[in-house]
């Protein structure tokens, strides 16, 4: 896994990031696999392209999508899916994509400028 992951510092911050343009995760294992590299890197900020996911991650029907958004919940990862998503063709799953955006455990971007700025701000923020 770590051939195609790199830990990259930014803000006082490290995140995960794919260098990768081919899919690598195509089970919920290989997502919770990452987990050990960001463990190391003291992170739970990952930032991956829409190519790194299985085409059943875009099927909400397999299960895929579900138990990694899941598992970001779970294990408070912070995940910006960065592409052009052009294999979505689900309006359910462009539903998905729309309701994750209006929270703060995974984002869906074409830009990656965007995902990083998202990754970057606080999660939660109290109230003060």
């Amino acid at each position: 896994m770590d051939q195609y992951i790199t830990v990259k510092p930014e803000q006082g911050k490290a995140y995960l990031e794919s260098n990768s343009s081919r899919p690598f995760i195509k089970t919920t294992q290989d997502f919770l696999d990452l987990g050990e590299l960001a463990y190391t890197a003291g992170t739970n900020l990952y930032m991956l392209k829409d190519v790194n996911f299985a085409p059943e991650f875009y099927d909400l029907g397999s299960g895929l999508a579900g138990e990694i958004l899941q598992k970001c919940s779970n294990y408070h990862i912070r995940l910006a899916i960065v592409g052009q998503f052009a294999m979505v063709t689900s309006k359910k799953f462009r539903e998905l994509m729309l309701e994750s955006n209006r929270g703060m455990q995974v984002r869906f971007t074409g830009d990656r400028t965007d995902a990083l700025a998202w990754l970057m701000r606080p999660a939660y923020i109290t109230p003060g």
